[in-house]
Order: C-alpha cells, then structure tokens, then sequence
C-alpha cells in the first residue's frame, strides 16, 4: 500500500477534485522523498515542461544539484526556467508554485517519474533501493 500523499496525487492526476491545500501538503512531502532520491543518485534530469499558456516551455520540472542559496545548495527537484547563457535555475520547490501552476506540475508527475526512472536506471543497477522506489512511483503514476 502506497503512503497517503502519493494517492492524493494519484486521483489529482486522475481528475478528482482534489483541494490545493492537501494537494500542496502531498507535494511538500513528495519533495522530501524526492530530495533523499536525488541525493542519492545525483543525477541531473530535465523532465516535463510546466510552462504557462504563454511561454509553455520557459519552466520544466529538473533534478539537479540546485542552489537556493548562497548557503543553500543541495540535490533535489525543482521548477526552473530556461536561459540559454546562464542553463537551469530553480524557481519554485513542488509545492510553492502558484495555484495557476499547481495543476501542471501534478499532471507533469507521470512523465516526469517514468523519465526519471529511466535515467537512474540506465545509470544505476536497477537493484539499487533509489532506483527501485523510482520504478515503483513511475508505476503508480503511470496507472
């Protein structure tokens, strides 16, 4: 059986009305799994755009060694923008981006797990434990 937050998420992604709150509070969470993962691996991956109508590919969700800080560097995901000079810079955690955002990031999550699994795989034997939870989430999401 899968944790709480993961199947809030799950039926978001399936079109149950899910409230921003709990589906904020599931992110956070998520987020934290995230960041032992990436931690772990240490492997960059540039995922699913999750860009406004207007400029649909200026934000993607990335894994990289983000730095949010001059004190704060760390490996996790994040929401980031594009620039061609200065590469990725992490914008927003999972759950602080802006409600407008919010739905795109929970609806990016399949494609972002099942990319991102992927990698850790080719990178990583798959018995690896991280590897292993990234296939199992990538699963989840994908159903």
């Amino acid at each position: 059986m899968e944790s709480p937050h993961l199947i809030i998420l799950k039926k978001a992604i399936q079109g149950e009305q899910i409230p921003g709150a709990e589906q904020r509070d599931a992110l956070v969470r998520l987020d934290h799994m995230l960041t032992d993962l990436a931690a772990d691996l240490q492997i960059p991956f540039r995922g699913p755009y999750v860009g406004l109508r207007q400029a649909p590919e200026q934000h993607l969700l990335a894994v990289a060694r983000h730095r949010w800080s001059q004190e704060d560097s760390r490996w996790g995901v994040a929401i980031c923008s594009q620039h061609p000079r200065y590469d990725l810079r992490a914008e927003w955690t999972l759950a602080t981006v802006s409600r407008e955002r919010l739905p795109l990031v929970v609806q990016a999550l399949p494609a972002f797990f099942s990319g991102y699994a992927n990698i850790a795989a080719q990178t990583f034997a798959p018995s690896r434990p991280s590897v292993s939870r990234l296939k199992t989430l990538a699963e989840l999401f994908a159903r």
